[in-house]
């Protein structure tokens, strides 16, 4: 050991605490584990961009004041306070920048993986095990979608940091490390940080009680206990904590329910059953196996072929059943804790989706948070479990064996990962969102003057689901570009699908009735001209006016209860409107010069006079550059 290492090792007890589970070989291939996973899914973090839920949420952000009516705002029936500020901070701070975006969600990872490298030493100390399962733990391909799209990840990893910090500090309570209070106020704090998150941390309380009766085989008290003798023994233990946790879940679930309408649940047995067995059997066993290998990816719904699901559900009994043989004396306890979060996660998905039928089972940001759940189900699965079993072979001999046996297994989890994440990548990294976003910036930066008709948005950035949170001024409005939407401009322009400005074509336009000037057309001075339309407009349509004037000045252009002012410049020009729809029809336009500062009287011979040469209402079609 060097200098600096023995220093560092004999610091402050804070920082040796931390150091710690690094500093052996275990730790060391644990760093190899979290570098890897660092690069690995930095690269595809970087390659990936905002999706969907990220556009209109940023939208509604930047439009809100960070209040309490803003932080509890129901979101199709979630209630997520600090997801809604972290949507506000970067609508304001930084809107739509995607590097720092990345960087946080990577941030997250990484926290969740040191966690829970912690705490699979203090349940297998010494025990190379371990870091095969935080390889299965950082590498799962369940937890891909939920990395790549902010919102999702948003839901997942806080969630799981927080019941790894919450599961920590009961381990460390049981180990005698700390204050018992003082651990029971920090599992307290994960819960109430985990809930304010996301309401999958109704999960933490259950969790960290199923991981309190396992534990409970060994006391300094009453030596080894069994059976159901450790529900007394952990509720004895922990009573304050189950108290004020099962308060604290009970006020929380009647707070949801008073702020949210849960839609999306329903279905009748049949298909309850048939998403029961996607969520299990194609989505959650194929994801924990590192698969799926082969698949066919649907938006969010990712179906693997039949020999994947075969092969990844013959991999789980087999490792279930390894377990249970050669498992610590919590084996039985902790696969059953694990199949309860499965069930949980399962009701959770059919009580609020459920009417979505069974591609919602395939969809893996419903179940990326059972990986965290397997890897610490198992852990405690294997406590206290022997890591010899008789073979006849000297210290050495084994300890080689398990070295090169845990290696492999790590090499050929990070084979069918990479494998897995190769099929999923392409449909998880939003390549056409970023395209769009850039494409729609760099236009408007070569034009500032640009004015955008405002449509929604297309399908493949925001769905129309959303309604009005789906249109492009809504979404678009948090670019520091500060894009003009709907105003009368001479170069008014349509977004197409790719994110290019185009100028504006009418489809099926309206002319107005001929003007009584010759050459003219329609003379509009200070007291006001209405121009007929040849039929009624109705709805929301955008008109377009050809126009010259021998004096630059503002001009009042009004339909019924709508009106708007323009700049009318010298010489010969157009102007393009967009009129709301008013609910009624509309038979004319009417144009008055507004008085400027130097026109002393409206009526003197010198006022401004515009002549209307042309005027054309329609649906925007989009038209060439």
């Amino acid at each position: 050991m060097t200098a600096t290492s023995a220093a560092l090792v004999a610091g402050p007890s804070a920082l040796r605490r931390f150091l710690a589970p690094w500093w052996s070989r275990h730790g060391v291939a644990a760093a190899l584990v979290v570098v890897t996973t660092a690069i690995w899914r930095g690269v595809l973090l970087a390659g990936s961009y905002f999706n969907q839920d990220d556009f209109y949420l940023s939208g509604r952000a930047f439009r809100s004041d960070v209040t309490v009516e803003f932080l509890l705002r129901d979101t199709a029936g979630h209630v997520n306070p600090f997801q809604q500020l972290a949507y506000a901070a970067l609508a304001h701070l930084a809107p739509y920048d995607w590097g720092l975006v990345a960087a946080f969600v990577l941030a997250l990872q990484v926290g969740a993986i040191v966690v829970m490298w912690h705490l699979l030493c203090r349940l297998l100390p010494g025990r190379w095990v371990a870091v095969a399962m935080l390889a299965v733990f950082a590498w799962s391909p369940l937890t891909l979608a939920t990395t790549l799209w902010w919102s999702a990840a948003m839901g997942l990893w806080p969630h799981v940091i927080c019941s790894l910090l919450a599961v920590l500090f009961l381990v460390r309570e049981h180990q005698g490390v700390g204050r018992r209070a003082a651990n029971h106020a920090a599992i307290l704090a994960a819960i109430v940080v985990g809930l304010l998150w996301h309401e999958r941390a109704v999960l933490i309380p259950p969790v960290v009680a199923a991981v309190a009766v396992a534990m409970e085989d060994v006391s300094a008290r009453s030596g080894w206990r069994s059976g159901w003798r450790r529900l007394r023994g952990a509720w004895r233990r922990h009573r304050p904590l189950w108290i004020v946790a099962a308060l604290v879940v009970v006020g929380y679930l009647i707070a949801h329910s008073q702020l949210t309408t849960v839609e999306g649940g329903g279905g009748d047995l049949g298909a309850s059953l048939s998403i029961s067995w996607a969520f299990v059997g194609e989505n959650v066993v194929p994801g924990l196996a590192g698969g799926p290998w082969v698949a066919e990816v649907d938006g969010g719904a990712v179906q693997p072929a039949v020999a994947v699901t075969v092969v990844s559900s013959v991999l789980a009994v087999a490792l279930a059943g390894l377990l249970l043989w050669r498992g610590g004396p919590a084996r039985r306890w902790a696969l059953a804790f694990f199949v309860a979060y499965v069930l949980a996660d399962l009701a959770l998905v059919l009580a609020g989706r459920g009417g979505f039928g069974r591609v919602i089972g395939l969809d893996p940001r419903y179940s990326s948070d059972v990986v965290h759940a397997a890897v610490l189900f198992a852990a405690v699965a294997l406590r206290g479990a022997p890591s010899r079993y008789g073979l006849g072979v000297d210290a050495r001999r084994w300890a080689l064996v398990r070295t090169m046996t845990v290696g492999s297994g790590v090499a050929l989890y990070a084979a069918g990962s990479a494998l897995g994440t190769a099929v999923l990548v392409p449909h998880f990294q939003n390549p056409l969102d970023r395209e769009y976003l850039t494409t729609f910036r760099a236009e408007l930066a070569r034009d500032p003057h640009q004015v955008v008709l405002d449509e929604l948005a297309p399908a493949e950035i925001v769905l129309p689901l959303v309604g009005e949170d789906s249109l492009l001024s809504r979404i678009l409005g948090p670019l520091p570009e500060e894009p003009v939407f709907d105003q009368p401009s001479a170069r008014l322009r349509q977004v197409t699908d790719e994110g290019n400005l185009v100028v504006v074509e009418l489809d099926g336009a309206i002319p107005a009735r001929p003007g009584p000037v010759e050459g003219c057309g329609y003379v509009v001075d200070a007291d006001g001209t209405r121009v007929p339309m040849a039929a009624p407009l109705a709805g929301r349509v955008v008109i377009r006016a050809g126009y010259f004037t021998d004096r630059e000045s503002t001009v009042e252009v009004s339909a019924g209860t709508w009106s708007a002012e323009f700049l009318a410049r010298v010489g010969p020009n157009e102007i393009w409107w967009v009129l709301p729809d008013l609910e009624m029809p509309i038979g004319s336009v009417r144009l008055r010069v507004l008085p400027g500062p130097d026109d002393a009287d409206e009526s003197d011979e010198g006022a401004p006079t515009l002549c209307v040469t042309a005027l054309e209402a329609g649906l925007p079609a989009v038209g060439d550059r």
